[in-house]
């Protein structure tokens, strides 16, 4: 037993940051590049660059298509296109037979055919789902990762005493020293974020891990208990029996969104509950939210006579609080700088994550005076670099097979996955084979040479498939292509210190 609280803490902060840190950076770097799933998947669906429209022209399409299924549906769902999503999806349930789900190009009505690839949708779901096993159990081990996740910040501020005072100093290239200053920088700059982002991942699924309430008042009508948690208590119910009825047109819907919303914001969907019954609504709500508890602008009108039946969207008050988590986690309310931030934070966590899987591994060997195998070490420094790196290049493994191959077979089989499982798989398998004098700088050296190349892959394919004829053209996608230079030249850096990184470490313990 250890003689201190402080003692028991960093047994259990370097042990419990051990055994799932390869899982935890993978979350928290997938979650990190979540923050531009949108952006990641108008880069990925490069013909979605190509619409141009107006949001009337969408609006009306999409309700065009909407009408033209017969009155005998449920409910309609249009979520509308925009700049970040330039295509129409319309969701249609059935009184029987189930539903309808299409892509509509905003400006023709007509059906679009987009390229066979999840784009940053993968990236997301894989971040709190993992991927190749049944969701709920992937949720679970992410949650179980997270509770990890939480119990490792919190020993580790309890383990280093003077933790805040060693966000000052950083002593660069003085053996294990080095590490654990950084470590020590990386977590107390963003440590309210760390907090934060576990915390409210964790709450987002209490669902899974604390039912017992929703089974006790709910019972087997769980769907009940979401849907009430999602419905605004200002939506009109109405007790009425629903009866055949006419319904307004498109023109009178348009006219009522440009009457009570003169500045024309844009709209993220219109909701049409029960269409042409003496019961219908139709709702329809703002893209951009501002507020923490996902309560964006909404106008509910009557589908019988336009009749504005609210204007407010009123939320109970556990409405609020799980919105508030929700959106505290996602951030659709974050505007550019906002947004930024978080992005930044984000890498900082992977930094964090890094840099304490590391520093694990180097204590270890510096005890090794004596160079004796041991298979455990050995393993921790091959799944360190098969995460650490080998993550990162199966991700523009991704990328690149979207390019290369995607875009030249827009109607074949989505191979992008199968890439990014296929190249980390083989870092892994390589990893046990590389010598680990050579170790790193051959996977950071794939890295870099990946990472310079996308940018003129990415033109290339782009000026060869005719999607661009210019520069003004490739200012859709220079985003992401400068993100992924500069991650390639600090891995340059890296690669260019790790020599003198490791002969410090040894030089110091030699003696």
């Amino acid at each position: 037993m250890y003689k201190s609280v402080r003692q028991s803490m960093a047994w259990l902060h370097s042990w419990v940051g051990l055994l799932l840190g390869w899982l935890l950076f993978t979350i928290f770097l997938l979650g990190t590049l979540s923050y531009y799933k949108d952006n990641i998947n108008l880069w990925m669906q490069p013909e979605f660059n190509q619409a141009q429209f107006t949001q009337e022209q969408a609006i009306h399409t999409g309700l065009q298509y909407a009408i033209a299924q017969g009155s005998e549906n449920q409910s309609w769902y249009i979520q509308v296109a925009s700049d970040d999503h330039p295509v129409n999806q319309i969701f249609i349930r059935k009184k029987v037979d189930g539903f309808i789900f299409k892509t509509l190009h905003p400006k023709t009505g007509e059906e679009v055919q987009l390229a066979s690839t999840q784009g940053g949708e993968f990236l997301y779901n894989f971040h709190f789902q993992l991927f190749g096993i049944p969701i709920i159990i992937g949720r679970f081990i992410v949650c179980f990762a997270a509770f990890i996740m939480l119990i490792a910040l919190i020993s580790g501020v309890i383990t280093h005493k003077k933790i805040f005072t060693d966000f000052f100093t950083l002593r660069t290239f003085k053996s294990q020293r080095s590490w654990l200053d950084f470590h020590n920088v990386v977590s107390v700059i963003a440590l309210p974020f760390f907090l934060m982002i576990t915390f409210t991942g964790l709450a987002i699924f209490f669902y899974l891990y604390l039912p017992s309430g929703i089974e006790k008042y709910y019972g087997k009508k769980k769907l009940d208990f979401f849907n009430e948690l999602n419905t605004p208590t200002s939506l009109i119910v109405s007790k009425e029996n629903p009866k055949p009825s006419n319904m307004i047109g498109i023109e009178e819907i348009q006219s009522k969104i440009n009457q009570i919303w003169p500045e024309h914001p844009p709209i993220a969907s219109i909701e049409v509950k029960q269409p042409y019954t003496t019961v219908s609504q139709i709702i329809i709500k703002q893209k951009e939210d501002k507020s923490i508890t996902l309560t964006p602008a909404q106008i509910v009108l009557s589908g019988v006579n336009g009749e504005v039946l609210s204007q407010t969207i009123q939320k109970s008050s556990v409405q609020k609080i799980y919105g508030g988590i929700y959106s505290l986690h996602m951030a659709p309310f974050a505007q550019p700088l906002v947004r930024v931030a978080l992005f930044i934070s984000g890498i900082l966590g992977c930094l964090m994550i890094a840099s304490g899987l590391l520093l694990w591994s180097l204590k270890r060997q510096l005890k090794n005076k004596h160079n004796t195998f041991h298979f455990g070490h050995y393993m921790v420094n091959r799944f360190n670099v098969s995460a650490l790196v080998g993550l990162p290049v199966a991700i523009l493994a991704y990328f690149y097979s979207n390019r290369l191959y995607t875009l030249s077979h827009m109607s074949a089989p989505n191979l992008e996955i199968s890439t990014f499982f296929y190249v980390w798989a083989i870092t892994f398998i390589s990893a046990c084979i590389v010598s680990e004098k050579y170790l790193w700088q051959v996977y950071l050296t794939v890295f870099v040479v990946l990472a310079m190349f996308l940018p003129i892959v990415n033109i290339a394919s782009l000026v060869h498939a005719s999607y661009i004829s210019g520069w003004s053209d490739y200012s859709h996608y220079v985003g992401l292509d400068l993100v992924v230079v500069l991650i390639g030249f600090f891995a340059l850096f890296l690669l260019m210190k790790i020599k003198l990184i490791k002969h410090q470490v040894f030089k110091k313990y030699a003696k």
